[in-house]
């Protein structure tokens, strides 16, 4: 059986005139309150299909999987107008790795659905205390996105345009947004029996839901309905402090490690209330002056999308109500399910300082984060669900890495270095000893090796490199290579081998998907200054031999060259651009960064000027 997932919605046409409703700000735009805008704390649907991707299964066998940014180059899968995109390109790449065509294809599986009903029931939730003015427009958006992008026929119609033939409709299978999430959490660990929990901003009815994974399947036991989303609530206070409506909450994550959650608390003890069996509530969000609220309550802020004390301030009283939600959810939990695992999906799930509080809590013996936990991961979730609820019982194999992207061969890296002005390259013999030698020596390397990862995170594949123990080499990263806030903290790869002699990782969890903060053991924080946080964490990767063997060569040359089994590894991209894909992409990055040396498959790739350090 091949099945298809797809997450992601697109934008049919709309007649001109049609409506005096404008359509959404682009995603970089905070959110606002203007005649032409439903406010995001009314949870319109029409924002609904960022990170739009795909993934194919062949007999119960992840083959491919990646998110539509990457081969678009627009973050989120968003296109230059700020809407959403069905994932057309990584579609396409699946079918390819897979060595099959539309016509293979057994079933399509879609991460969401939506219906009259379960809209009708979101419009009376959310609407119930809304002015009469605002009800309207907000009931003629729901009508409007559920009538051109939501509906399942809609999807299946705008997916027979992109196949360029007919899906039957007993091969569309619509998954309900949180079990997609749930399905990707649960059957992607390898667990035979565990909690799961999903946390987003929210989905067709809902922002959160549990549920118990068995042999027998997903079995739901509980949700939080909208108004109340926790996800919904980190995004509004994120573009209060000046940063992205969307896709900026990791810095507000960061920002939080500065500040102190005191000054703000009872601020976020009126906006996120607890209720009983583990239950809460943000609903006191859902109001149309929450933007004059919050300034009265928090004060302007002074230095917007920066740092400041009050901004700090903020996000660790906003990151302290975040964890102290969860624990009190998961709590309840414990106390009614006897399972010492822990599956987390949705977009919350990658806040890796709420999964460090998790695992701090010691509730759980084991703790599975999905590696791509936002809606790319989706994608996975639809098709392993909906396999499993078409009969094919075979337990799916744990994913223990993220390589599942496009890789290039030689010839395509030799023709990309070709075309490009301005570079000098070699082939090398004992590529990770040369590299790491640079390392060593200060360098910042541009790794790119084999397949892209999944998810946010790069984690071997498609990574910048440094030595960890350097605040200077930290901060020129910051400055002349991403171009990014200086307060933001950077994540070290580690040999799973030696991880417990630098950090301290207090449960089971196998951690290789940077996801999680451990604490940097005291004694050893000294030598990793240009990866430890400001509160003495960092977002951890575990690196093992089995799965990732050439990153692994590297990190021992770099041990026996400096005594460490850690390197500095971030993204490789630049601010507001997708981790690298083609070959050309890490070419152009390259360029425009100021990258020391690019090491792609056996080559290593320098400017002919030798610039780089001060570029």
């Amino acid at each position: 059986m091949i099945v298809l997932g797809v997450s992601g919605f697109e934008d049919a046409s709309r007649a001109p005139g049609a409506h005096p409703y404008a359509g959404y700000a682009p995603p970089d735009v905070p959110f606002t309150f203007r005649h032409d805008t439903v406010p995001l704390q009314y949870f319109p649907l029409g924002v609904i299909g960022h990170d739009s991707a795909a993934a194919i299964l062949v007999d119960g066998r992840l083959v491919a999987c990646a998110a539509e940014e990457r081969f678009t180059r627009y973050k989120h899968g968003f296109n230059l107008a700020g809407r959403t995109l069905l994932p057309r390109r990584a579609i396409r790449y699946c079918l390819e790795e897979a060595g099959c065509t539309w016509a293979d294809v057994d079933v399509v599986a879609h991460y969401c659905r939506f219906s009259p009903g379960a809209v009708a029931a979101r419009l009376e939730r959310v609407g119930a205390a809304l002015e009469p003015e605002c009800l309207a427009l907000l009931e003629w958006e729901h009508a409007d996105a559920y009538a051109r992008r939501l509906a399942p026929d809609v999807v299946r119609g705008q997916l027979e345009t992109i196949a360029e033939r007919a899906i039957p409709a007993e091969r569309f299978v619509s998954v309900p947004h949180h079990l997609a999430h749930a399905a990707g959490a649960f059957y992607s660990s390898g667990f035979v029996d565990a909690l799961c929990l999903t946390l987003d901003g929210y989905g067709e009815e809902e922002s959160a839901l549990w549920a118990v994974g068995t042999d027998g399947g997903l079995t739901p036991h509980g949700q939080i309905y909208l108004p109340s989303s926790l996800g919904t609530l980190y995004q509004l206070v994120t573009a209060y402090l000046g940063f992205r409506t969307f896709g900026d909450e990791y810095k507000t994550m960061g920002l939080a490690a500065y500040g102190n959650p005191e000054r703000f608390r009872a601020v976020f003890g009126e906006l996120v209330t607890l209720g009983p069996h583990g239950t809460w509530s943000t609903a006191a969000m859902c109001r149309p002056d929450l933007y004059a609220w919050l300034r009265a309550h928090l004060g302007p802020v002074e230095t917007p999308g920066a740092y400041s004390r009050q901004s700090a301030d903020v996000a660790a009283a906003l990151q302290q109500a975040l964890e102290r939600s969860v624990l009190h959810t998961l709590c309840d939990l414990r106390t009614r399910f006897p399972l010492d695992r822990l599956c987390l999906g949705g977009g919350v799930g990658l806040n890796a300082c709420m999964n460090g509080a998790i695992v701090r809590s010691g509730l759980f013996r084991r703790l599975f984060v999905q590696p791509a936990a936002s809606d790319d991961g989706a994608a996975l979730g639809a098709a392993l669900f909906a396999r499993r609820a078409l009969g094919d019982g075979a337990r799916p194999e744990a994913i223990a890495h993220t390589h599942w992207g496009p890789g290039y061969g030689d010839p395509c890296i030799e023709e990309a270095l070709g075309a490009t002005d301005g570079l000098t390259w070699e082939r090398v013999d004992a590529l990770e000893a040369r590299t790491a030698r640079l390392l060593a020596d200060g360098e910042i390397v541009a790794w790119y090796q084999g397949r892209m990862e999944l998810g946010p995170r790069a984690l071997g594949a498609r990574s910048i490199l440094a030595t960890p123990s350097s605040v200077e080499v930290r901060d020129r990263i910051n400055a002349l290579v991403k171009g990014r806030e200086p307060f933001r903290p950077f994540a070290p790869s580690v040999l799973a081998e030696d991880a417990d002699t630098f950090f301290d990782i207090p449960d089971d969890t196998a951690a290789p998907f940077m996801v999680v903060t451990y604490a940097a053991r005291e004694a050893m924080r000294q030598h990793l200054a240009g990866v430890v946080h400001v509160d003495g964490s960092a977002r951890v990767q575990l690196v093992r031999e089995a799965h990732h063997p050439r990153y692994h060569r590297l990190l021992r040359e770099f041990r026996a060259l400096t005594g460490l089994p850690v390197l500095l590894n971030t993204s490789f991209n630049r601010a507001g651009e997708p981790i690298v894909c083609t070959p050309a992409d890490a070419i152009g990055c390259f360029l425009r960064s100021g990258l020391d040396t690019l090491a792609i498959s056996d080559y290593l790739v320098r400017r002919q000027d030798g610039g780089g350090s001060d570029a």
